[in-house]
């Protein structure tokens, strides 16, 4: 008799599920256009007097595709864009992203999920540190499989993550393969928690360095009240390298998110994460990646909802300081801004989006701030 509230539970959420696959199903396209402002474009340094300004036009098309299977079911999404600068049109650059995935269930809970995806995009001037064009390229395939249920369950994925990028930045090309196994167990009244180990293997491809990060941990998700969500991901990592002259990282890790909604129409969201970072363009290493957010969104009516956010981030870089001109060895970012959302149909949104960013590094180089304003519409079909 005490398993019958668990079973129950479980039932829900397998009727939400259902609902979401039910959602996703057929064929559905999203016509896009975005009027993005940057005023630093190249992000100079705030010593320069008149950094220079563009407006950064992007159309894109995004198609998602499911069907299903009997049990199973496939979910395929595809978006092409092309971000055309007005002014400074040598950086217009064609971006993509693509999934596709297949949901396998057996048994009464098990699922296992393959998954590809495609993506490129044109660099960020503040990873660069340098006024150059570079096209990355990232690409994954792997699968999770999991048999969620009342009591103890297995998980398990695997990945492989490649990164490539132009000729002038080949010693940022990687291989990641991730390997992840754990226990979970799940009570309604607790929540779920699942024990897991994972590795991970960052192969410079040019430069012939093998990054290694060990990490053991445990993740906790649970709703609380029916307003307030906790999720946390708490682990020890245990990072290594080839090159002496990255080094090597021991220290917690952290991804801890609450989520709330007592205040009525307001839901605010706090965010804390220290994380390493492979896929940057730090020079043969890492980077221990500190960050705290905060957001708050209120729905003024039906149609129309308003956030605010603020954003902090402390980067240190464990990188060899010969392959670059020079060296960063730490750095802090700082975003602000606010986002307002207006459903004019139950088809067309529009969304604007202000932000302010701060850069400040621990030397005299790469200084920068600027403020970003889009204007995005959407339509779906």
């Amino acid at each position: 008799m005490a398993a019958a509230p668990a079973i129950a539970q479980v039932q829900e959420d397998q009727r939400q599920t259902e609902q979401q696959r039910l959602e996703n199903y057929g064929l559905h396209l999203t016509a896009g256009l975005d009027l993005l402002y940057d005023d630093n474009v190249y992000r100079v340094d705030d010593r320069v007097e008149d950094p220079t300004a563009d407006l950064i036009i992007t159309p894109s098309l995004e198609a998602t595709f499911g069907k299903p299977l009997g049990r199973h079911d496939i979910l395929l999404r595809g978006k092409v864009g092309y971000d055309r600068f007005i002014s400074e049109g040598q950086r217009s650059k064609l971006r993509l992203d693509t999934e596709a995935k297949a949901n396998i269930r057996f048994g009464a809970t098990c699922l296992v999920t393959p998954r590809a995806a495609y993506r490129q995009q044109r660099a960020d001037y503040g990873d660069l540190n340098t006024a150059t064009e570079n096209l990355q390229k990232f690409s994954t395939i792997g699968a999770d499989f999991t048999c969620e249920r009342p009591g103890i369950f297995p998980v398990a994925s695997y990945s492989r993550d490649t990164t490539r990028n132009a000729d002038q930045f080949d010693y940022a090309d990687q291989t990641s393969d991730s390997f992840l196994g754990g226990i979970g167990y799940y009570k309604p009244s607790l929540g779920t928690v699942t024990a897991f180990y994972e590795r991970v293997n960052s192969k410079r491809d040019t430069l012939g360095i093998e990054n290694r990060i060990n990490s053991w941990g445990f993740r906790f998700q649970r709703s609380v009240t029916p307003l307030t969500q906790i999720d946390a991901d708490l682990r020890w990592l245990d990072v290594s390298s080839d090159s002496t002259a990255v080094g090597s990282y021991s220290g917690l890790g952290w991804n801890v998110r609450l989520s709330s909604n007592f205040v009525p129409r307001l839901k605010l969201t706090a965010e804390t994460e220290r994380a390493i970072i492979n896929d940057s363009l730090i020079a043969s290493g890492f980077a221990i990646d500190t960050r705290y957010r905060l957001q708050g969104d209120f729905a003024i009516s039906e149609l129309t909802s308003a956030g605010l956010y603020g954003e902090f981030e402390r980067r240190k870089f464990r990188q060899d300081a010969a392959l670059r001109p020079f060296a960063i060895s730490a750095d802090r970012n700082h975003r602000f801004g606010g986002i307002l959302k207006r459903k004019l149909s139950d088809r067309f949104d529009l969304t604007l989006d202000a932000q302010h960013y701060i850069r400040r590094t621990d030397t005299d180089v790469a200084n920068y701030s600027g403020t970003q304003v889009t204007l995005g519409a959407a339509l779906r079909f």
